[in-house]
């Protein structure tokens, strides 16, 4: 765009609006970077401040910490949305007795 100004071409209407909506997504899609890294630098520190301390039952904090949301895509997967952006699937094994 900085081009044609340069060379005194012009726009129309809708190819600047098209330009700006791709600006608008890429300024977006930076924010999001932004905020998955800064979840990561937290996760990170709150992993650091536990040490070395092994996870062997379910840990309320850790999960909230970690997990955005939890899809529930029949009966038997499940699918979890981390806070960083990962996705995690997970089969249910049924014991039937």
């Amino acid at each position: 765009m900085i081009d044609a100004v340069r060379n005194n071409q012009e726009y129309s209407t809708a190819e600047i609006e098209k330009l700006q909506a791709h600006r608008q997504r890429m300024k977006n899609d930076e924010a999001e970077r932004a905020w998955k890294g800064r979840m990561a630098e937290e996760f990170k520190a709150y992993l650091d401040a536990r040490g070395s301390e092994q996870v062997d039952k379910f840990d309320g904090d850790l999960f909230r910490k970690m997990i955005e949301k939890v899809r529930i895509e029949s009966m038997v997967e499940v699918e979890f949305v981390f806070k960083v952006g990962v996705v995690g699937r997970e089969v249910l094994k049924l014991d039937l007795v």
